[in-house]
């Protein structure tokens, strides 16, 4: 077990884990900043949130994605970064998981640049659940005093 966490508490291991979940949260936002009226469209499908309050989900979120993700991938404030990612994450298997149990076909809106079409399923939930993994190791490991990989000291 001692070698377990000595690997994933390795610096460059959690430099791996930084810049790859920020760099798939920043890629995650891009569709979403670049036609938000498709990712609005998406959020109203899921019927979840009461019909004002979409328009303000849809603006905000992408925002949160692309500076969670920049910012983790700069290292900077990479355990905050992390629980917001986090956080987002167990908030997207929610809505999916309310999606298929309600039995509607819907699409994703996850990733709108790559896979318009993708709709939700168990498939997503799994590639979530994934992506947690890097956060929570971020979040309980990355207890190093330096930001940006070694170029400036975290102030205390």
């Amino acid at each position: 077990m001692d070698k377990f966490v000595n690997f994933i508490s390795n610096s460059r291991f959690l430099a791996v884990c930084k810049i790859s979940l920020g760099a798939v949260f920043v890629l995650a936002s891009l569709g979403k900043i670049i036609d938000p009226h498709t990712f609005a469209s998406d959020v109203y499908s899921y019927a979840i949130l009461p019909e004002a309050l979409v328009p303000l989900f849809a603006a905000t979120i992408p925002w949160m994605e692309f500076s969670a993700g920049l910012l983790l991938m700069l290292d900077i404030k990479a355990q905050s970064c992390a629980l917001i990612i986090n956080a987002m994450l167990v908030m997207f298997i929610a809505a999916i998981l309310v999606a298929l149990a309600s039995g509607v076909e819907i699409a994703c809106g996850c990733f709108d640049l790559l896979f318009p079409d993708e709709e939700v399923g168990w498939k997503t939930i799994v590639r979530d659940i994934i992506m947690l993994i890097p956060g929570v190791i971020i979040m309980i490991y990355d207890k190093n005093d330096i930001g940006l990989y070694g170029l400036r000291r975290k102030r205390r």
